[in-house]
């Protein structure tokens, strides 16, 4: 019986693709035939049971002999203690890796995208899109049906983080960050390699790195659900023949493909910060404390504001160390 050890379980709109992508191409990982599988889902919603069991290591059949079998649903993150322990009863202790955004950022990122999947009024603003996100009752934003308006819930990483630190414990968990990888993802890759104790230097040094899934704006709705639907059916077949998926996809852009007229405004941008702000100093907090010190600027910021001397006093009152 073949089950994942690896799994890329957040966050949406954070690169998450591109490591799926990359991390598949390293010839002791195996990937699932579609990214991403969302067994776990219902555990994250509570609105149904779990799939059988079987079907969702059909997913990984043919990965015999893999050091790594690998799959990337990154909206795992937000089903906290629940999801988590549900991986870890059913898969045991695997190997979990988390990609953060800053929040502002993969906001917009993530309105542009339901956008594109027909989940949103082409219509409609960001401005409008923020106050819909925050007239929404929580009760209601955590509903599978209402995941388009995830948008600033979905940057509140610390509220979900130590529920996984809990389950799996810090030696079992990767953080990487977006911001990281877009400037230099095989330094990434190559801690990521690392990490797992598998070979990188031939891997890297053959690597072709673009990052993947990057949202475009379209002209007619029609082709565009065809193409949702299209690229949906044949996920598997994509994912094994990457070079064609670009060029058709290049194509595609060029007929259907539309500049997109969306802008995050002055106004609305200091607004989300001061949304963002005690979740970003808290996460910069839990992070600094499982050791991590090379932080995106969004982070490194509010340690130098508030957290390091904290941190450090904590840090030296602690006899285990961090």
């Amino acid at each position: 019986m073949i089950k994942p050890n690896l799994i890329i379980a957040g966050v949406n709109k954070a690169a998450s693709t591109s490591l799926f992508m990359y991390l598949s191409a390293h010839p002791e990982i195996c990937p699932s035939k579609v990214k991403e599988t969302h067994y776990y889902l219902p555990l994250r919603y509570r609105d149904r049971e779990l799939p059988p069991f079987a079907e969702y290591l059909e997913q990984f059949s043919h990965c015999d002999g893999a050091k790594y079998v690998l799959e990337a649903t990154p909206g795992y993150f937000y089903g906290g203690r629940t999801l988590a322990q549900g991986i870890k009863d059913t898969l045991g202790d695997v190997r979990i890796i988390i990609s953060f955004r800053e929040p502002i950022s993969r906001m917009f990122s993530f309105f542009k995208f339901r956008k594109s999947m027909l989940e949103l009024d082409p219509k409609l603003t960001f401005d409008e899109y923020i106050a819909l996100c925050e007239n929404l009752p929580f009760t209601e934003c955590v509903k599978r049906e209402n995941n388009a308006f995830w948008g600033i819930e979905g940057g509140f990483y610390s509220k979900y983080l130590n529920d996984w630190f809990n389950v799996f414990g810090r030696e079992n968990i990767q953080i990487v960050f977006f911001e990281h990888f877009v400037e230099d993802p095989k330094s990434v890759l190559r801690e990521l390699c690392i990490w797992l104790g598998i070979e990188y230097e031939k891997y890297l040094h053959d690597l072709d790195v673009t990052i993947e899934n990057q949202t475009r704006n379209y002209k007619s709705r029609l082709l565009q659900d065809i193409a949702l639907k299209v690229n949906w059916r044949w996920e598997h077949f994509w994912r094994t023949h990457p070079e064609l998926k670009r060029n058709l996809r290049s194509i595609y852009y060029a007929i259907n493909g539309a500049n997109n007229q969306d802008r995050i405004s002055d106004k609305s941008y200091a607004h989300l910060e001061s949304i963002f702000r005690p979740y970003n100093r808290q996460l910069a907090r839990e992070l600094y404390e499982a050791g991590y010190r090379h932080l995106p600027e969004w982070l490194n910021k509010e340690l130098q504001e508030s957290i390091i001397p904290d941190c450090v006093n904590s840090v030296q009152t602690d006899p285990t160390g961090v």
